[in-house]
């Protein structure tokens, strides 16, 4: 089966990095776009983040929140909504667009969760999303091959 990778680097005030690289089921990459901007949110409010800004490398998922692109399909639009919901939990926040080439941090990191086996799942520092954060059930993260220790 053919897998897709998530990058989420988040730069907190403390100057403590936190990067997740995640396996995810087969996405296009504006799915992809979209899940790992509402996975590094969602990982940032469980982190006791109030305050955020947010950068994504996207063009299609930026200027679709903004209103400048128009969502021709309904799981983009389930996926817009997601992000417009997810943002608006934060007590200010902000999301802007970055080139591709000064995102890479988080490019190689999607990369790391595609190229991953599934034997190797156990023992690295890669997480499982087992379904699609607009599909019903929500979803599913398989943490359990995490090693967890002060890095983390």
């Amino acid at each position: 089966m053919k897998v897709s990778g998530l990058g989420i680097v988040l730069k907190p005030p403390t100057g403590n990095v936190v990067r997740q690289s995640t396996r995810t089921v087969k996405l296009t990459n504006n799915e992809a776009e979209y899940e790992a901007m509402i996975a590094g949110l969602e990982l940032a409010k469980n982190l006791g983040a109030k305050v955020i800004k947010a950068k994504c490398d996207s063009l299609i998922v930026v200027n679709q929140f903004n209103g400048t692109f128009e969502v021709r399909e309904d799981r983009m639009q389930r996926y817009l909504d997601k992000l417009q919901v997810t943002l608006h939990r934060f007590k200010e926040w902000t999301l802007q667009y970055v080139p591709q080439d000064q995102n890479s941090e988080a490019d190689a990191l999607a990369n790391l969760g595609s190229l991953i086996e599934d034997n190797e799942l156990d023992s690295g520092p890669v997480v499982q999303l087992l379904r699609s954060v607009v599909e019903e059930g929500y979803a599913e993260i398989n943490s359990t091959s995490l090693t967890w220790d002060w890095r983390n």
